[in-house]
């Protein structure tokens, strides 16, 4: 069943992005996007070592991130874009969104965001992911975003570092948009991140994207309405 919109008079309408508007984790099959494109063979491999849960790279540095915290996977593949030219990124970005996510849109959501399309909704992107996808989608949905923002250097090539990472720090990111002393109005959420329970619990209309029944639970408390999405 689809969810009904929210009342037009809802002021901000946030959304995340992986796994809640496609069937993605749109970093890591963004960069192997890249990475084709740009014919890095070795990178490529490199990439499949750090993400495939059989391989010794990946069991390492899952454990690294169960002692110390953050995202040692999300940081070492990262630095598989340095050195390409920003503008390239941005351009790879727009063809990802295009040729890949295009063909992995989760309906209800989708269906949802054209829902509050000119009704005066601000509709938002929050999403940890990088910045020349982001930027991407947002434009093609005609929306404003924020998101995780990779390192640039001098001569505008990638560093391989993040600048901002998004994720966890959504709540002080929208009150940055918005403005510092802004009142955020009548919130709604969607998202299937459980990192955004915080959100999602300040927001008066909330949505969650669950991909199996069992992760129901965990939002439960909160009483959203949730969007069934169990397969791509």
């Amino acid at each position: 069943m689809l969810p009904t919109a929210p009342a037009p008079h809802a002021d901000v309408f946030v959304f995340d992005v992986c796994d809640t508007l496609f069937y993605s984790n749109t970093t890591f099959d963004y960069l192997e996007f890249v990475l084709r494109a740009q014919k890095r063979g070795g990178a490529q491999r490199w990439l499949t070592l750090l993400t495939k849960r059989w391989s010794p790279a990946f069991v390492g540095l899952a454990v690294l991130q169960k002692l110390r915290g953050g995202d040692p996977i999300k940081t070492v593949a990262l630095r598989l874009l340095r050195g390409i030219p920003k503008a390239e990124l941005y351009r790879l970005g727009q063809q990802f969104v295009q040729e890949y996510l295009s063909t992995r849109k989760i309906a209800h959501t989708h269906t949802l965001l054209a829902g509050v399309a000119g009704v005066g909704t601000r509709v938002i992107l929050l999403s940890a992911s990088l910045d020349p996808i982001v930027a991407a989608i947002a434009a093609e949905l005609k929306v404003e975003f924020v998101s995780s923002l990779l390192g640039y250097d001098v001569q505008g090539q990638c560093t391989g570092e993040l600048v901002r990472e998004l994720g966890g720090d959504k709540p002080r990111a929208l009150q940055e948009l918005l403005g510092p002393n802004a009142p955020v109005g009548r919130l709604a959420v969607a998202t299937d991140n459980f990192t955004d329970h915080g959100l999602v619990s300040s927001a008066a209309c909330r949505y969650v994207v669950v991909h199996k029944p069992e992760a129901k639970g965990f939002w439960q408390d909160l009483q959203p309405e949730f969007i069934e999405a169990y397969s791509a």
